[in-house]
Protein backbone atom coordinates (compact mmCIF):
# COMPACT_ATOMS: atom_id res chain seq x y z
CA UNK A 1 0.00 0.00 0.00
CA UNK A 2 0.69 3.61 -0.73
CA UNK A 3 2.30 5.39 1.89
CA UNK A 4 2.55 9.46 1.37
CA UNK A 5 2.76 10.24 5.14
CA UNK A 6 6.37 8.67 6.16
CA UNK A 7 9.35 10.64 4.62
CA UNK A 8 12.59 9.06 3.55
CA UNK A 9 14.17 8.17 7.10
CA UNK A 10 18.04 9.64 6.10
CA UNK A 11 18.46 12.89 4.35
CA UNK A 12 21.73 11.44 2.75
CA UNK A 13 22.04 10.47 -0.68
CA UNK A 14 25.65 8.61 -1.26
CA UNK A 15 25.30 7.64 -4.50
CA UNK A 16 29.01 6.70 -5.85
CA UNK A 17 29.44 7.66 -9.22
CA UNK A 18 32.26 4.99 -8.85
CA UNK A 19 30.07 2.55 -8.68
CA UNK A 20 27.53 3.77 -11.69
CA UNK A 21 30.67 3.77 -14.12
CA UNK A 22 31.69 -0.03 -13.46
CA UNK A 23 27.83 -0.82 -13.47
CA UNK A 24 27.20 0.63 -16.52
CA UNK A 25 29.98 -1.94 -18.09
CA UNK A 26 27.56 -4.87 -16.29
CA UNK A 27 24.93 -5.85 -19.01
CA UNK A 28 26.92 -7.54 -22.45
CA UNK A 29 27.10 -4.93 -25.21
CA UNK A 30 28.08 -1.98 -26.74
CA UNK A 31 27.80 1.25 -25.19
CA UNK A 32 24.98 3.79 -26.46
CA UNK A 33 25.92 5.76 -29.86
CA UNK A 34 23.87 9.37 -28.77
CA UNK A 35 21.42 11.00 -26.56
CA UNK A 36 18.68 13.07 -28.14
CA UNK A 37 16.28 15.35 -26.07
CA UNK A 38 12.85 16.91 -27.03
CA UNK A 39 10.34 19.33 -25.11
CA UNK A 40 6.78 19.00 -26.03
CA UNK A 41 4.83 21.33 -24.38
CA UNK A 42 5.79 23.65 -21.16
CA UNK A 43 4.53 24.99 -17.70
CA UNK A 44 5.46 28.64 -17.14
CA UNK A 45 5.58 29.45 -13.22
CA UNK A 46 7.10 32.56 -11.16
CA UNK A 47 10.56 31.81 -9.84
CA UNK A 48 9.84 32.09 -6.17
CA UNK A 49 7.66 29.09 -6.94
CA UNK A 50 10.67 27.43 -8.93
CA UNK A 51 13.04 27.99 -6.55
CA UNK A 52 13.36 29.17 -2.80
CA UNK A 53 13.66 32.83 -2.02
CA UNK A 54 12.58 33.61 -6.56
CA UNK A 55 11.02 36.38 -7.39
CA UNK A 56 8.49 37.48 -9.40
CA UNK A 57 9.93 36.93 -13.10
CA UNK A 58 8.22 34.14 -15.22
CA UNK A 59 10.39 31.09 -15.93
CA UNK A 60 9.24 28.85 -18.67
CA UNK A 61 9.87 24.92 -17.62
CA UNK A 62 10.07 23.15 -20.63
CA UNK A 63 8.18 19.06 -20.45
CA UNK A 64 10.54 16.77 -21.96
CA UNK A 65 11.46 13.02 -23.00
CA UNK A 66 14.56 11.70 -23.86
CA UNK A 67 15.73 9.36 -26.06
CA UNK A 68 18.55 6.87 -25.56
CA UNK A 69 20.29 5.56 -29.25
CA UNK A 70 22.26 2.43 -29.89
CA UNK A 71 23.38 0.77 -33.37
CA UNK A 72 20.23 -1.51 -32.84
CA UNK A 73 17.48 0.07 -31.70
CA UNK A 74 16.53 3.74 -29.17
CA UNK A 75 15.15 3.22 -25.44
CA UNK A 76 13.07 5.70 -24.32
CA UNK A 77 13.47 7.56 -20.88
CA UNK A 78 10.31 8.65 -20.06
CA UNK A 79 6.79 8.93 -22.28
CA UNK A 80 5.64 12.56 -21.99
CA UNK A 81 1.51 13.53 -21.93
CA UNK A 82 -1.02 13.70 -24.22
CA UNK A 83 -2.68 17.41 -25.12
CA UNK A 84 -5.87 16.41 -23.09
CA UNK A 85 -3.75 15.51 -20.11
CA UNK A 86 -1.64 18.59 -19.96
CA UNK A 87 -5.13 20.10 -20.66
CA UNK A 88 -6.38 18.30 -17.73
CA UNK A 89 -4.13 20.45 -15.30
CA UNK A 90 -5.93 23.90 -16.32
CA UNK A 91 -2.83 25.60 -17.12
CA UNK A 92 -3.78 26.46 -20.85
CA UNK A 93 0.11 26.59 -21.42
CA UNK A 94 2.23 26.10 -24.46
CA UNK A 95 1.82 22.89 -25.91
CA UNK A 96 3.63 21.28 -29.29
CA UNK A 97 1.49 18.92 -31.47
CA UNK A 98 4.13 18.22 -33.61
CA UNK A 99 6.41 17.46 -31.52
CA UNK A 100 4.36 14.93 -29.47
CA UNK A 101 3.57 13.63 -32.44
CA UNK A 102 7.16 12.57 -33.08
CA UNK A 103 7.48 11.68 -29.56
CA UNK A 104 5.11 9.20 -30.41
CA UNK A 105 6.62 7.80 -32.98
CA UNK A 106 9.62 7.78 -30.83
CA UNK A 107 7.78 5.32 -28.26
CA UNK A 108 6.30 3.12 -31.29
CA UNK A 109 9.49 2.36 -32.53
CA UNK A 110 11.80 2.16 -29.30
CA UNK A 111 13.12 -1.29 -27.90
CA UNK A 112 12.55 0.15 -24.46
CA UNK A 113 10.83 2.66 -22.90
CA UNK A 114 12.07 3.54 -19.31
CA UNK A 115 9.40 5.31 -16.44
CA UNK A 116 11.18 7.27 -13.77
CA UNK A 117 8.08 8.72 -12.00
CA UNK A 118 4.99 8.22 -11.84
CA UNK A 119 3.96 12.16 -12.93
CA UNK A 120 1.58 12.41 -15.65
CA UNK A 121 4.16 14.31 -17.70
CA UNK A 122 6.71 11.07 -17.32
CA UNK A 123 3.84 8.38 -18.24
CA UNK A 124 0.90 9.90 -19.92
CA UNK A 125 2.51 8.69 -23.38
CA UNK A 126 2.10 5.52 -22.56
CA UNK A 127 -1.35 5.48 -20.54
CA UNK A 128 -3.31 7.12 -23.22
CA UNK A 129 -1.70 5.86 -26.33
CA UNK A 130 -3.94 3.73 -28.53
CA UNK A 131 -1.66 1.24 -28.64
CA UNK A 132 -1.29 0.64 -24.63
CA UNK A 133 -0.60 -2.96 -24.71
CA UNK A 134 1.92 -3.07 -26.77
CA UNK A 135 3.98 0.13 -25.35
CA UNK A 136 3.48 -1.14 -22.29
CA UNK A 137 5.00 -4.60 -22.85
CA UNK A 138 8.11 -3.01 -23.60
CA UNK A 139 7.65 -0.50 -20.78
CA UNK A 140 10.03 -0.86 -17.60
CA UNK A 141 8.25 0.35 -14.72
CA UNK A 142 9.33 0.14 -10.81
CA UNK A 143 6.77 -1.68 -8.81
CA UNK A 144 6.49 1.55 -6.63
CA UNK A 145 5.57 2.98 -9.78
CA UNK A 146 3.10 0.47 -10.84
CA UNK A 147 1.16 0.62 -7.59
CA UNK A 148 0.93 4.73 -7.64
CA UNK A 149 -0.62 4.33 -11.24
CA UNK A 150 -3.35 2.18 -10.02
CA UNK A 151 -3.88 3.28 -6.81
CA UNK A 152 -2.98 7.28 -6.72
CA UNK A 153 -2.08 8.59 -10.18
CA UNK A 154 -1.24 12.06 -10.62
CA UNK A 155 -4.39 12.81 -12.96
CA UNK A 156 -7.40 10.93 -12.25
CA UNK A 157 -8.00 9.35 -15.92
CA UNK A 158 -4.52 8.28 -16.30
CA UNK A 159 -5.06 5.16 -13.28
CA UNK A 160 -4.43 1.86 -14.41
CA UNK A 161 -6.24 -1.38 -13.13
CA UNK A 162 -4.68 -4.79 -12.28
CA UNK A 163 -4.85 -6.09 -16.07
CA UNK A 164 -3.20 -3.29 -17.38
CA UNK A 165 -0.58 -2.97 -14.23
CA UNK A 166 0.04 -6.90 -15.58
CA UNK A 167 1.20 -5.43 -19.30
CA UNK A 168 4.73 -3.94 -17.64
CA UNK A 169 7.44 -4.85 -16.57
CA UNK A 170 8.02 -4.74 -13.62
CA UNK A 171 10.92 -4.02 -11.86
CA UNK A 172 12.23 -4.00 -8.04
CA UNK A 173 15.84 -2.99 -6.98
CA UNK A 174 17.73 -1.62 -3.59
CA UNK A 175 19.64 1.26 -5.03
CA UNK A 176 21.43 0.60 -8.14
CA UNK A 177 19.73 -1.44 -11.29
CA UNK A 178 22.00 -1.86 -14.58
CA UNK A 179 19.55 -1.94 -17.20
CA UNK A 180 21.25 -2.10 -20.08
CA UNK A 181 24.82 -1.00 -21.38
CA UNK A 182 25.86 2.08 -20.83
CA UNK A 183 22.99 2.79 -18.45
CA UNK A 184 22.52 2.42 -14.80
CA UNK A 185 19.15 3.52 -12.76
CA UNK A 186 19.28 5.31 -9.68
CA UNK A 187 16.62 4.93 -7.13
CA UNK A 188 15.99 8.54 -5.72
CA UNK A 189 12.75 9.04 -3.85
CA UNK A 190 11.87 12.61 -2.58
CA UNK A 191 10.24 14.19 -5.65
CA UNK A 192 7.99 11.73 -5.42
CA UNK A 193 8.23 8.39 -3.61
CA UNK A 194 8.90 6.15 -6.30
CA UNK A 195 11.63 8.80 -8.42
CA UNK A 196 14.71 7.71 -10.25
CA UNK A 197 17.64 8.77 -11.83
CA UNK A 198 19.91 7.49 -14.41
CA UNK A 199 23.48 7.21 -15.51
CA UNK A 200 24.35 6.77 -19.07
CA UNK A 201 27.92 6.81 -20.46
CA UNK A 202 27.73 6.52 -24.56
CA UNK A 203 30.60 4.84 -26.85
CA UNK A 204 32.04 8.43 -27.09
CA UNK A 205 33.18 8.44 -23.50
CA UNK A 206 30.72 11.35 -22.42
CA UNK A 207 28.79 10.68 -19.34
CA UNK A 208 25.25 12.24 -18.71
CA UNK A 209 23.33 11.92 -14.73
CA UNK A 210 19.86 12.34 -15.28
CA UNK A 211 18.66 14.23 -12.52
CA UNK A 212 14.67 14.09 -13.47
CA UNK A 213 12.55 16.41 -10.82
CA UNK A 214 15.17 16.60 -8.06
CA UNK A 215 15.76 19.91 -9.33
CA UNK A 216 13.24 22.20 -11.62
CA UNK A 217 15.71 23.86 -13.13
CA UNK A 218 20.11 23.98 -12.69
CA UNK A 219 20.03 26.70 -10.48
CA UNK A 220 18.59 24.36 -7.78
CA UNK A 221 21.67 22.43 -8.19
CA UNK A 222 23.81 25.36 -8.25
CA UNK A 223 22.29 26.84 -5.12
CA UNK A 224 21.09 23.98 -3.74
CA UNK A 225 17.85 25.54 -2.85
CA UNK A 226 14.81 23.46 -3.15
CA UNK A 227 11.27 24.26 -4.49
CA UNK A 228 9.06 26.68 -3.59
CA UNK A 229 5.42 25.86 -4.99
CA UNK A 230 2.69 25.23 -2.50
CA UNK A 231 1.28 22.52 -4.77
CA UNK A 232 4.52 20.13 -4.87
CA UNK A 233 4.55 17.85 -1.98
CA UNK A 234 8.19 16.50 -1.81
CA UNK A 235 9.83 14.72 1.08
CA UNK A 236 12.13 18.08 1.41
CA UNK A 237 14.69 16.56 3.45
CA UNK A 238 15.73 13.77 1.00
CA UNK A 239 15.44 16.40 -2.43
CA UNK A 240 17.78 18.21 -0.85
CA UNK A 241 20.17 15.65 -0.13
CA UNK A 242 20.26 14.60 -3.83
CA UNK A 243 20.71 18.78 -4.86
CA UNK A 244 23.92 19.07 -2.64
CA UNK A 245 24.88 15.63 -4.17
CA UNK A 246 24.40 17.02 -7.87
CA UNK A 247 26.31 19.97 -6.44
CA UNK A 248 28.92 18.23 -5.28
CA UNK A 249 28.93 16.52 -9.04
CA UNK A 250 29.35 19.76 -10.80
CA UNK A 251 32.10 20.84 -8.90
CA UNK A 252 34.25 17.64 -8.98
CA UNK A 253 33.38 16.51 -12.08
CA UNK A 254 32.73 18.94 -15.00
CA UNK A 255 32.61 17.05 -18.12
CA UNK A 256 29.63 15.07 -16.28
CA UNK A 257 26.32 16.39 -18.11
CA UNK A 258 23.56 16.75 -15.79
CA UNK A 259 20.35 16.79 -17.31
CA UNK A 260 17.34 18.55 -15.59
CA UNK A 261 13.88 17.55 -17.21
CA UNK A 262 12.20 21.58 -17.02
CA UNK A 263 15.38 23.62 -17.87
CA UNK A 264 14.92 24.81 -21.59
CA UNK A 265 17.60 26.90 -21.58
CA UNK A 266 20.26 24.40 -20.52
CA UNK A 267 19.06 21.89 -22.55
CA UNK A 268 19.16 24.72 -25.42
CA UNK A 269 23.15 24.94 -24.19
CA UNK A 270 23.90 20.59 -24.47
CA UNK A 271 21.89 20.61 -27.80
CA UNK A 272 24.22 23.82 -28.81
CA UNK A 273 27.29 22.38 -28.52
CA UNK A 274 26.24 18.84 -29.55
CA UNK A 275 26.11 16.98 -26.24
CA UNK A 276 22.75 16.44 -26.96
CA UNK A 277 20.91 15.66 -29.93
CA UNK A 278 17.84 18.06 -30.81
CA UNK A 279 15.73 15.54 -32.70
CA UNK A 280 14.61 12.32 -32.24
CA UNK A 281 15.93 9.29 -34.46
CA UNK A 282 12.59 7.96 -35.79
Amino acid sequence: MLDTAKPTSAAVFDVDLADLRALAHIVPGPLPLALNGIRFAASIRPCKFVIEGGDETPVTMPRTAYQVVYADGTVMLDAGMDKATHDSFGEGEPYDPAAFAELKRALDAARMIVLTHYHADHVGGVVTADTFDALARKTIATVDTLSWMMEKPHRPHLKIDDRQAAHFIALDYCRYYPLAPGMVLIKAPGHSPDMQMVYLKLQSGQEFLHSVDAAWTMENIRAVKGKAAPWVKEDVPAVMAQLAWLNGLMQREPALNILVTHDGEWLDRMIARGAVGGALKL
